[in-house]
């Protein structure tokens, strides 16, 4: 419960503190008076997030202060235990600052907090509905929420939600593990293709160059062999050949050396060009018939050639980078990493998980079922009891059928974070009409007594029970006799519930226990603030005759 709320410098308000009862309690006042700051700044401690322009001008720090009596409720007790937020008088003390200056800061017991820490205590604390929170029912993704809340599974549905997301987890890793292995598998393939085919090649740095020189050799054999045979021509063929020419000079010179003996060095340099010439002439023979002539070695040659040309291109323009390359092939298979075991253990998991989810899916499931027609039941009461007096609701059940999902009686579905099914509110508010989707139907008046009639179905549960609901202008849309019966239902919620409810309607403001004025009023320097007080019985009748707009001398 919500005991003193204090706004200091918070948009129009300079300064304001405001106590609080336990029942129903309504704000007035004339449009633009200000009502619904009181709202805007309850909602700051409850973890909306925070705007500077809220700030008063002039000013540089909006302070919002909020004293809640603490629920009697295990998940706020888990909650705060969590956060290490402490308590001795069983109360809460919430504090919002707002700077120009910095970030804004939130405290719970005058401990920082982070915003989601705040959210998460104060959904214990209490539940705002502003103008348009009626809109909720607007979007059919909410329906569901209001289903599993009336059925008591909201914290199984969290649980699920944490399940599921883990097992999606896991489930991406062990895809990603598999993929992996696939690649490495065919990875691995490749390099040992790769070892097979330069070990099967057997190359040697050099043998290039040897190949070539012999290569050279084999395609010139013909035109070596010519050259031989016309170089021996020349040396020994006939009368005229180099070497009968020089025997005939050596003749010649020896008579002469006979004669005069200063020649016997000139016939020894003679006799030493033929010993040399018929040296070369004995090895150009020999030479002219080892002169290969081997097609088939050529043919070799060259196909051998063109398997180290083909593994230079491949394996980095060399012997040595094929060799190389062999040598971080063997690397790579020698440290390549083994993941069987990780997959396995991903494995074992998801299937953990699965069982785990199916098994918590299918209760939650069940209980959805079984609480529908009752939420159905309670609603269309409540919906009398505001007037529409033929309403029929229901909630209808959206599957999403999946072959490889979790069989749910004769199908099998699709899992999601919130379960195997979805759904949607379907209504009829005229006799002999047919159900029909109520985000499609609905009038802006039948959606806000929708979601009253919803807020009152919910199962009084004292220790899961929401205490503060604040209400702003949850009328909207209505008047007459439905806003009386409006009236009439929020006091009965206010046995359950304390209620804080901005209304511009006399029908709800009669109906409360503890009335509230605002009003603008003059502040100094000729600028307005916003006031807010507590009305006497005498006050009260006089706002009321102000909202049905009676003279002032009018009985009441």
């Amino acid at each position: 419960m919500l005991k003193r709320l204090s706004i200091e410098n918070f948009a129009l308000v300079d300064k304001l503190e405001i106590s609080f009862d336990s029942g129903m309690s309504v704000i007035t006042g004339e449009t633009g008076a200000g009502k619904s700051l009181v709202v805007g700044a309850i909602a700051q401690l409850l973890g909306e997030k925070a705007d500077k322009d809220d700030i008063r001008s002039g000013t540089s720090l909006a302070i919002i202060e909020g004293t809640f009596d603490l629920p009697d409720n295990p998940l706020m007790a888990e909650k705060l235990k969590e956060f290490s937020v402490e308590s001795d008088n069983d109360s809460l003390l919430l504090r919002k600052e707002i700077s120009l200056k910095g970030a804004a800061r939130n405290f719970i017991n005058n401990r920082l907090a982070t915003l989601a820490q705040v959210r998460e205590i104060t959904s214990h604390l209490a539940e705002l509905f502003g103008q348009h929170s009626h809109q909720q029912l607007l979007d059919e993704s909410n329906h569901l929420l209001f289903l599993d809340r009336f059925a008591g599974v909201t914290a199984e549905v969290d649980s699920l939600r944490d399940i599921y997301f883990r097992w999606e987890t896991v489930r991406k890793e062990w895809a990603a593990l598999e993929s992996r292995r696939e690649q490495e598998k065919n990875e691995r393939e490749l390099l040992l293709f790769q070892k097979d085919e330069i070990e099967k090649a057997k190359i040697s740095v050099g043998e290039e160059e040897t190949l070539l020189a012999e290569k050279k050799i084999l395609d010139s054999s013909r035109l070596l062999g010519e050259k031989s045979d016309i170089i021996l021509n020349l040396l020994e063929s006939d009368d005229n050949a180099i070497l009968n020419l020089i025997r005939s000079c050596r003749k010649e010179l020896a008579a002469m050396a006979g004669l005069d003996r200063k020649l016997e060095k000139d016939l020894q340099l003679l006799d030493s060009a033929e010993i040399n010439l018929d040296e070369l002439r004995g090895s150009l023979e020999s030479y002219r018939s080892a002169i290969p002539d081997d097609p088939e070695r050529q043919e070799e040659i060259n196909l051998r050639l063109d398997e180290i040309y083909r593994l230079k291109k491949k394996y980095g323009g060399s012997e040595d980078s094929i060799l190389t390359t062999l040598e971080k092939i063997n690397e790579q298979l020698s440290r390549r990493l083994d993941v069987a075991d990780r997959i396995r253990n991903l494995k074992d998991e998801t299937d953990r998980l699965a069982k785990e989810y199916e098994q918590l899916a299918l209760k939650i499931s069940k209980k959805r079922c079984d609480s529908s027609p009752k939420l159905s039941r309670r609603v269309q009461e409540e919906l009398r009891l505001l007037g529409i007096d033929s309403a029929k609701f229901e909630f209808e059940f959206i599957y999403e059928d999946d072959p490889a999902g979790v069989r749910l009686g004769e199908r099998r579905c699709q899992p999601g974070p919130n379960g195997l099914e979805n759904g949607r509110f379907l209504i009829s508010a005229n006799p002999g009409e047919p159900l029909k989707p109520l985000v499609k139907t609905a009038s802006g008046g039948e959606i806000s007594r929708v979601m009253l009639a919803l807020k009152a179905a919910d199962n009084p549960n004292p220790s899961g029970l929401i205490p503060l609901l604040v209400l702003d202008e949850i009328d909207a849309g209505i008047g007459g006799a439905t806003a009386g019966m409006v009236g009439a239902k929020l006091k009965t919620l206010a046995q359950n519930y304390q209620l804080l409810v901005i209304t511009h309607l006399h029908q709800i403001a009669s109906a409360a226990l503890h009335h509230y004025a605002v009003e603008k009023a003059d502040a100094k320097g000729g600028r307005k603030t916003v006031r807010i007080k507590k009305l006497t019985e005498m006050e009260r009748r006089k706002e009321i005759k102000r909202m049905i707009a009676l003279p002032e001398k009018a009985g009441f």
